[in-house]
């Protein structure tokens, strides 16, 4: 199961989302960012939505760069 932040708290589902977050720094990047995926597991968060990783205080990855518009692959 994966932590999901949707409408305002954390819920779990079997489903990632398009974004991934790291707690401890406040940012998000895609699923296969390679700085996400150095994060430990307890610091993971996801996102459905861009909207979503905005409103939680995350902001984007400089080095994966997501858009908006990301879709998973």
């Amino acid at each position: 199961m994966y932590k999901v932040w949707k409408d305002g708290k954390i819920v779990e589902t079997p489903y990632p989302g398009l974004y991934a977050g790291i707690t401890t720094m406040k940012i998000f990047g895609t699923l296969d960012c390679k700085s996400g995926m150095r994060a430990k597991k307890e610091n993971r968060i996801f996102f459905h939505f861009w909207n979503d990783a905005v409103a939680a205080g995350f902001r984007p990855c400089k080095l994966c760069k997501p858009t908006k518009y990301t879709r998973a692959n």
